[in-house]
C-alpha cells in the first residue's frame, strides 16, 4: 500500500462491491422510560458531523440522560457518510454501538449496510426493546413508510423534522434600504431587478445580491419562478432533471444579465458563508439567500455599527404577481441524517435500543426538547418557560446553542417539536414567507436504491454534477454562450442522465408500493 489515498480508495471500492400525513406527537407514546435501573454498560456513539462537538463539560443533557436511563455513553466524534473518516471507521471493524448518520446515503443504501454486517435490521429489536418507538410507527404510517427499506427493513431510529424546520433557507433583504428608497418588498423577478438596480446605484452596494453558490442553486432560489429547479424532482409522478429543461435556459439568461450589470456578487463562484455574512452586515450587499438564523444574527451583530439595519425574510420570487414560486427550500420530514443505527458488532444491543427508544417516550421527548425542569425550564400555567440559563446564558451562548447543552432539539433521533420557541421573531416570520411555495408537490420522498442502482447512479452523477456546476458558472460569467444550452443538454444525455433518471424512477415506483 503506497499511501493513505490508495488505502481509502480500496476501502471505498470494497464497500461498493462487497457481498405527508401529520405526525402524531411523541407525548402520545408511553410515558415511562424503557430502562429505569442503572445497568453496568457504557455505549459508544458517533455522530455524522466531522466537526461535531459536545459542548464541553459539563454537558447537562447527557448527564441528565444517564441519571434517567442508567446507561452511560461515550462520544467518539463525528464521521460524515462516505468521507475518509467514515471509511476508516468501517475498515477498522471497531464500530460504535450507536452511529447517528444518514444511512440513506450508504453505498448501496441501508439494506446494503445491513447485508454487509455493519448495522442491524431493527424489526425484531423494535418489537422486543422499543415500545415507545413502536407506538410511533403504529400511529404514524407515513413515518413508518419513509424509514424502512423497500424490503420492509427498519434500520435506524430516525430524526424527523418538525413542520416548521422543514424549511430553513431563503431570501433575506435589507428592509430599511427598501423603505429609504420608497420601494415595496419585491415579489416578481421584474421587481427584484428594480430593487437590485437601486441597491447598486443608490446605496452603492458593490454586490447587491450575494450568496453561497451551493445554497443558491440547491434551494431553487429564482429558478422556481421559471418552474424549474437544479437537480432531480417530481413532475406528474415522473422523475425529471431540472438542469436540462428548456426553462432552465431562461433562468441562466436572467443570471447572466444580472451578472453583466453588476447585480450579482462577482465572487459568487468562490465565496464562502462567512464572507456572505460580512457583506450583509457591512452594507456591501443588500440581499442574500441564507439560513433563517441569520435574520436575528445580522440584526444583533449590527446594533452598534448599523443601528438602522433591518433584515427580514421575504418570499421566493415568481414571474407574475400573486403567483407562488414553484420551488423553494424544503426538506423531507425524514431527511435521513442524524438517525441512530445500531452496530451489528455491538455487544450491547438491548441497552442501545432502549437508550434510543427513550427519546420517543413522553419523558424522553420532553428532555430532548426542553432539557430538565427546574434547570433549563419551568412550567407556568401548563406552559414551558425557559430559565435564564437559556434566555440569558452566563457563557453568552445564544438561545439555540444553550438548548443544545440542556437538550438536543435538533439533529438527534427524535420527533422534533416546538422548534419555534428558540427562534427569534424575525426568524419565525422568515420561515412563514419561505414556506409559501409549491415545492412540497414536487419533492422526491426518501427513496432507497438497490446496490446496483446506487453504484451506477453514483458513477453517472459524479461527473454530471461537476459538469452542471461548471456550465452554470460559465453561462453566468459568459465564458460560454447560452446558445450552447441544447448542446450541453445533449452532453448530459451522452453522460448518462437518462439512465440515472430511469433508475431513480424505478426506486420511486418501489417506494409507492411500500
Amino acid at each position: 500500500m503506497k499511501n493513505k489515498k490508495q488505502f481509502l480508495a480500496i476501502i471505498a471500492a470494497l464497500l461498493l462491491t462487497a457481498g405527508c400525513t401529520a405526525v402524531k406527537a411523541p407525548d402520545a407514546a408511553p410515558a415511562n422510560p424503557t430502562t429505569t435501573k442503572p445497568v453496568d454498560v457504557t455505549l459508544t456513539r458517533m455522530g455524522e458531523d466531522k466537526a461535531a462537538v459536545e459542548l464541553t463539560p459539563p454537558n447537562h443533557f447527557f448527564e441528565e440522560l444517564e441519571k434517567r436511563t442508567g446507561i452511560k455513553t461515550k462520544f467518539l466524534g463525528g464521521a460524515g457518510m462516505n468521507t475518509q473518516e467514515f471509511n476508516l471507521v468501517l475498515a477498522s471493524n471497531d464500530l460504535p454501538d450507536v452511529w447517528m448518520n444518514n444511512w440513506l446515503n450508504f453505498p448501496g443504501g441501508p439494506k446494503r449496510a445491513i447485508d454487509q454486517g455493519y448495522i442491524l435490521r431493527l424489526n425484531d429489536i423494535i418489537d422486543k426493546y422499543a415500545p415507545n418507538f413502536k407506538k410511533v410507527l403504529q400511529e404514524n404510517p407515513q413515518i413508518a413508510k419513509d424509514i424502512r427499506t423497500d424490503e420492509g427493513d427498519y434500520y435506524a431510529f430516525p430524526f424527523i423534522r418538525s413542520e416548521f424546520d422543514k424549511t430553513y433557507v431563503g431570501p433575506i433583504i435589507r428592509k430599511d434600504w427598501l423603505d429609504e428608497l420608497g420601494l415595496p418588498v419585491p415579489e416578481t423577478i421584474d421587481e427584484w431587478y428594480t430593487v437590485l438596480k437601486a441597491f447598486k446605484e443608490k446605496k452603492n452596494a458593490a454586490a447587491p445580491l450575494t450568496f453561497l453558490a451551493s445554497r443558491f442553486f440547491s434551494t431553487g432560489a429564482f429558478s422556481g419562478a421559471y418552474g424549474v429547479m437544479n437537480g432531480f424532482y417530481l413532475e406528474n409522478e415522473k422523475i425529471v432533471f431540472g438542469n436540462m429543461q428548456p426553462k432552465y435556459k431562461d433562468f441562466m439568461i436572467l443570471l447572466r444579465k444580472w451578472y453583466v450589470e453588476g447585480l450579482l456578487d462577482k465572487d459568487f463562484a468562490s465565496i464562502d458563508s462567512n464572507t456572505v455574512d460580512r457583506k450583509m452586515m457591512t452594507g456591501g450587499s443588500g440581499v442574500t439567500i441564507q439560513l433563517g438564523s441569520r435574520t436575528d444574527q445580522y440584526h444583533n451583530a449590527t446594533r452598534e455599527s448599523l443601528p438602522q439595519a433591518n433584515y427580514i425574510g421575504i418570499t421566493y420570487p415568481s414571474l407574475q404577481k400573486g403567483v407562488k414560486s414553484k420551488f423553494g427550500h424544503l426538506e423531507n420530514a425524514y431527511p435521513g441524517g442524524n438517525s441512530g443505527a445500531i452496530s451489528a458488532k455491538s455487544k450491547n444491543v438491548e441497552s442501545a435500543a432502549k437508550w434510543l427508544d427513550y427519546f420517543y417516550s413522553k419523558e424522553g421527548s420532553t428532555l430532548v426538547t426542553y432539557g430538565t425542569e427546574g434547570v433549563s425550564y419551568t412550567m407556568e400555567n401548563g406552559k414551558v418557560k425557559y430559565t435564564d440559563l437559556i434566555l440569558k446564558n452566563p457563557d453568552k451562548l445564544t438561545v439555540d446553542q444553550a438548548r443544545q447543552v440542556y437538550g438536543k432539539n435538533t439533529n438527534f433521533p427524535q420527533l422534533q417539536r416546538d422548534t419555534e420557541s428558540s427562534r427569534g421573531e424575525k426568524w419565525i416570520a422568515a420561515i412563514a414567507k419561505w414556506r409559501d411555495t409549491d415545492a412540497e408537490k414536487y419533492a422526491i420522498p426518501p427513496i432507497t436504491h438497490t446496490t446496483e442502482e446506487s453504484n451506477e447512479i453514483a458513477q453517472i452523477m459524479a461527473d454530471i454534477n461537476a459538469y452542471v456546476l461548471e456550465t452554470e458558472i460559465k453561462y453566468i460569467l459568459g465564458t460560454i454562450s447560452i446558445d450552447t444550452f441544447d448542446d450541453n443538454v445533449n452532453t448530459l444525455k451522452k453522460m448518462g442522465i437518462e439512465k440515472a433518471i430511469k433508475l431513480k424512477q424505478a426506486a420511486y415506483d418501489r417506494y409507492k408500493k411500500r
